[in-house]
């Protein structure tokens, strides 16, 4: 299940793991810790919005595996993945700064299209729009766009003959079997 390269490894999530993703979804967002406030109200509303979001994917995806992404033994990011019957949706996927553009997101894309092509399962997720490399490498990695409401696009992967179909959709086609 989800088997990374190297010495990367997921592994299921552990109480003792609260202080880095503390630490990582501070790393995220630049947006708050620029607000021209006193750090201790920043940190306050960082911390509210790490709840809201885990409180949104509890929400969403009660039955989701939250994993710790590690290198060489050290937490280096996070993944959300909900398998469902028909699909494995990738609900959330965080890397610490220093371990972003070295591979480690397309491992775990990697192990995640492995599991569902032992499974013929599809994957999906929804990426922010202005997320541009996240997109490229979605892209990169065979995800088509299904889908956008202007803030997020969804994105798919099919690891079948669903694949000829979509990319016949895109292109405006239609795959004629005899």
């Amino acid at each position: 299940m989800y088997k990374l390269t190297g010495e990367r490894q997921l592994r299921p999530l552990r109480e003792s793991d609260q202080v880095f993703l503390d630490d990582l979804y501070a790393s995220r967002r630049l947006d708050l810790q620029q607000l021209p406030m006193a750090p201790v109200i920043v940190a306050q509303m960082i911390k509210m919005q790490q709840h809201v979001q885990m409180s949104g994917i509890q929400q969403h995806f009660p039955e989701a595996q939250h994993f710790i992404v590690e290198e060489a033994g050290q937490p280096v990011g996070r993944v959300v993945i909900d398998a469902g019957t028909s699909d494995l949706r990738l609900v959330d996927i965080a890397m610490m700064p220093q371990a972003q553009r070295k591979g480690i997101a397309r491992s775990v894309l990697r192990a995640m299209q492995e599991e569902a092509l032992e499974n013929n399962l599809n994957i999906s997720l929804a990426v922010e729009i202005h997320n541009q490399a996240a997109r490229a490498l979605y892209l990169q990695m065979g995800f088509f766009v299904q889908g956008s409401d202007g803030l997020f696009e969804q994105m798919h992967w099919y690891s079948s003959s669903d694949k000829q179909h979509v990319a016949d959709k895109q292109l405006g086609t239609q795959h004629v079997t005899a």
